[in-house]
């Protein structure tokens, strides 16, 4: 569970974007950061296998974000990374668009 700890507007990014779960309106779901509110979601299906569709990651944002999490096992824990996903491989896509965003200087 993520709890929202301050507002972000839409204009100043840090939503959580869910990469693989969509909107009402068939787009991407993106949840806002707004004090107070929570987002619960099951990284897991009832049998204990990862469920991939819950992969997520914050979006850039201009401003801080600031969120508090609870993670809860029902048994012992593995962290599991499915194929293709690692914060290495991020990192400099990361930084180019933190360049374009003015977040960050060449």
């Amino acid at each position: 569970m993520l709890v929202y700890l301050n507002t972000l507007s839409e204009d100043q990014g840090g939503a959580t974007i869910f990469r693989d779960l969509v909107d009402k309106g068939g787009g991407q779901l993106k949840v806002s950061p707004k004090m107070g509110n929570a987002l619960l979601f099951f990284p897991a299906l009832a049998n204990g296998s990862p469920d991939d569709r819950t992969l997520h990651k914050g979006e850039l944002s201009k401003s801080q974000k600031v969120i508090a999490q609870c993670w809860v096992h029902e048994s012992d824990y593995t962290p599991a990374v499915p194929s293709g996903n690692n914060h290495a491989d991020s990192r400099e896509s990361i930084k180019t668009t933190e360049i374009k965003l003015g977040l960050r200087d060449i």
